[in-house]
């Protein structure tokens, strides 16, 4: 991980006066949007087991400075399941316990669930494939932020920064051209992430719900 303050060399010649909290914002709202529309920060959660007749299981981000941001596959007993959305998956699948089929995922608050249908008749390991964001707090980036996708995350940080008015780095035009070519450079981050930048698996807790 590498601390919000490594980025700043890259970011304040831009922006002269600029506050290190607005530099902080600014940073990890380019950052967020990036991951989110990029999906490149993916990785395999570490694997739990099923428990019998329990559907509902949450999952945990990695650590502080982490958001799940998708679930982009669901491998259980070493089948892919099928993704859908609740009322669908609940019209197809029986209700009735079995070996499941299919996932739905949903979030209330900062609780993000796993659903599984029909629920489990046996205890089987699950692997899930997720995307990752930073949080509102987080205080530093993944390694790959810096290395690999640096330019369009501080690009749109310095159009974010420059967007503010009545600053001396205030520049509306400017700031849609850096908007722009983040924009492209994500679209063109999102395409190298689907050839195999994926991240090593890390572990996350399973809380089955009663």
């Amino acid at each position: 991980m590498k601390a919000l303050s490594t980025f700043y060399p890259r970011i304040l010649p831009y922006l002269p006066g600029c506050s290190e909290p607005l530099v902080n914002q600014v940073l990890l709202n380019s950052a967020i949007e990036f991951c989110e529309n990029s999906m490149v920060l993916r990785q395999n959660l570490a694997s739990f087991n099923t428990t019998i007749n329990v559907s509902q299981y949450s999952l945990d981000a990695p650590s502080a400075q982490h958001d799940i941001n998708r679930v982009m596959g669901v491998t259980l007993d070493n089948m892919e399941l099928r993704p859908g959305m609740a009322e669908i998956v609940h019209n197809d699948l029986p209700t009735d316990k079995a070996k499941p089929r299919a996932f739905y995922t949903d979030r209330t608050d900062s609780t993000f669930t796993l659903n599984l249908t029909p629920p489990p008749d046996a205890v089987y390991p699950v692997i899930v494939a997720v995307t990752l964001r930073p949080t509102r707090s987080a205080t530093a980036l993944d390694n790959d932020l810096y290395n690999i996708w640096i330019d369009p995350i501080v690009s749109g940080a310095i159009a974010r920064a420059m967007m503010v008015p009545d600053q001396a780095f205030s520049n509306p035009a400017q700031a849609q051209y850096l908007l722009d070519s983040a924009a492209r450079q994500t679209i063109n981050s999102r395409i190298e992430g689907n050839y195999g930048l994926i991240r090593g698996s890390m572990s996350v807790r399973s809380r089955p719900f009663a």
